[in-house]
């Protein structure tokens, strides 16, 4: 176990999370996982294979989307614009889902075609997580956002969230409906990306901006 795990439990706990968080390092000691054998359509969908195991992944699995091969580290932008021969590319700008100048301005791990990718639930990953993920309601987004001291507020695509916490952004995603499709994950539910040189001061933070809210409850409810 990495010395962040013991935040897993605690952070289901405090925030009543139905998904436990996930923790997902772009350079990691591979030595304790296990190879995904999993192809998928897109990054994101290997964040809900995430919650209750442990992988890795290859660049090979990272290309189904070209959109998330640019957040994730694995295609430069420029490479990726419309008529570039991404299929998916160009019928997300046919019917004006994203343009040109969006894929431009897309944060992105820096690029390295070689690199492996580590995932699992937070509290049993046995590496330390670049980035924390989470799947929270409305309410528990609020409590992380009150426990943060700034946080971008993200629309589509949404892995776009990776880049930025692991910039060192706390990101509060709106989620995209290819992700919601792809991951599977519910239209009340947003993802929350926390940086995981971050996650022992945010957890300190929550655990006063939890009991303040549960206060709060009791008292007007």
């Amino acid at each position: 176990m990495n010395s962040y795990s013991k935040f897993g439990p605690e952070l289901q706990t405090l925030l009543h999370l139905s998904k436990a968080p996930v923790a997902i390092a772009f350079a990691a000691d591979l030595s304790d996982l296990d190879k995904s054998t999993d192809t998928v359509p897109s990054s994101c969908a290997f964040w809900t294979k995430a919650l209750d195991r442990t992988f890795y992944t290859t660049p090979e699995q990272h290309q189904s989307c070209s959109i998330g091969a640019v957040t994730h580290g694995y295609r430069a932008a420029k490479d990726t614009l419309g008529g570039c021969g991404c299929a998916d590319v160009d019928l997300l700008e046919s019917v004006g889902w994203v343009g040109d100048e969006d894929i431009k301005g897309l944060p992105a791990i820096p690029q390295d075609k070689q690199r492996k990718i580590a995932y699992g639930p937070l509290a049993q990953a046995p590496f330390t997580p670049d980035v924390v993920l989470m799947f929270l309601n409305a309410g528990q987004a609020m409590l992380v956002a009150e426990s943060t001291k700034s946080r971008k507020v993200l629309s589509k695509p949404t892995c776009q969230a990776l880049p930025e916490a692991y910039k060192g952004n706390f990101v509060v995603s709106l989620g995209c409906t290819a992700s919601r499709l792809r991951a599977g994950y519910d239209d009340n539910e947003m993802v929350v990306a926390i940086p995981g040189k971050e996650l022992e001061g945010f957890v300190q933070r929550l655990r006063v901006s939890t009991a303040a809210d549960t206060k709060v409850a009791g008292a007007v409810g």
